[in-house]
C-alpha cells in the first residue's frame, strides 16, 4: 500500500432508485418515514444492514421479525461473504455473492410487510 493513496475494492449499488424501486417493501421496512432522512448512501449492502439492525434491535413486529429473520440472516451472512470476498480480490466469488444476496433480497422482498 502507498503511503498516501490506498486502493481498496468496494461493492456498491450503482443505481440506488431502480434498487428502491425493486425492493419497494423492504426500503420502507428498513427506513420509515422519518422527519430526518437517513444520511448516506442506500444500497443494498447498507438495506442489508439497516434490516438486520431492525430485526436484532426488535423495531419490527412480532410476526414480521419472525417471518424475516431466516431471511435477514442469510442476507447478512452472504454480505459478509461477499465484503470478504472482496477484502481478498476474489472478483469471481464477490460476482456470484453479489447475485446470491439480490436473489436473498427478492425473496424477502416477497416476505414483507405491505403497508
Amino acid at each position: 500500500m502507498g503511503k498516501y493513496l490506498q486502493i481498496r475494492v468496494i461493492a456498491q449499488t450503482f443505481d440506488t432508485t431502480a434498487a428502491e424501486r425493486r425492493y419497494e417493501r423492504l426500503y420502507a421496512l428498513a427506513y420509515p418515514a422519518a422527519a430526518t432522512p437517513p444520511a448516506g448512501p442506500l444500497g443494498l449492502l447498507e438495506l442489508v444492514q439497516a434490516l438486520d439492525d431492525a430485526v436484532r434491535l426488535g423495531d419490527l413486529p412480532g410476526a414480521d421479525r419472525k417471518a424475516l429473520l431466516p431471511g435477514v440472516e442469510r442476507a447478512m451472512a452472504l454480505k459478509t461473504a461477499l465484503e470478504a470476498a472482496l477484502g481478498e480480490r476474489d472478483a469471481h466469488t464477490a460476482d456470484k455473492l453479489s447475485y446470491d444476496l439480490e436473489d436473498a433480497l427478492a425473496e424477502l422482498e416477497k416476505l414483507a410487510p405491505r403497508d
